[in-house]
């Protein structure tokens, strides 16, 4: 059984609404049931729209990739093994390019930086107080590499910040 449902939109709200039906080539009322079930599904497991919004961001320009835990933590164990030099290096130079990104986007602070790059799952941030923040690594691997990113980032946008390591974490005071 169907049941009708009337709403009121706005303005911006129905042209955006218009707009996914013209790029869909679906009725209003799938595309209204689509994005309801989107809603329900999202709320059931708890995706928050600013974590959706970096997912898309991350993903949708096929700028970055999915990778299973597993593989992270394998290729990681790698590194640590080989500890090139000319890796460290090249790191530095893409902390410096993302710093250029991130501005652009309107990451221009640190803690606004620290929440989006969390969206990557590298680590979880616990607010310490205004200016500190801990990251909780999801593996012990991988601080080298977070904290020389976060780091470059910082300073190819100018910004204050001390990371200092921690074990397991590592500790952001700006």
């Amino acid at each position: 059984m169907v049941e009708r449902l009337s709403i009121s939109l706005d303005k911006t709200t129905k042209e955006k609404l218009e707009r996914i039906v013209k790029h869909s080539g679906k009725s209003v009322s799938q595309v209204i049931r689509e994005l309801i079930d989107l809603g329900y599904e999202l709320g059931i497991v708890g995706v928050d729209v600013e974590t959706l919004r970096a997912w898309v961001d991350y993903l949708a320009k096929r700028q970055h990739m999915i990778l299973d835990v597993e593989h992270w933590r394998v290729i990681f164990s790698e590194i640590e093994k080989i500890n090139s030099e000319e890796f460290w290096d090249q790191m530095v130079e893409i902390g410096l390019s993302h710093a250029v990104q991130y501005k652009l986007k309107g990451l221009d602070t640190v803690e606004k930086i620290l929440k989006y790059v969390e969206k990557a799952n590298w680590f979880e941030i616990k607010v310490e107080r205004d200016g500190v923040y801990t990251l909780i690594l999801n593996d012990l691997k991988i601080k080298r590499f977070v904290k020389t990113f976060l780091e470059n980032v910082f300073k190819g946008q100018r910004l204050k910040a001390e990371i200092s390591e921690g074990f397991g974490k590592l500790i952001v005071i700006c």
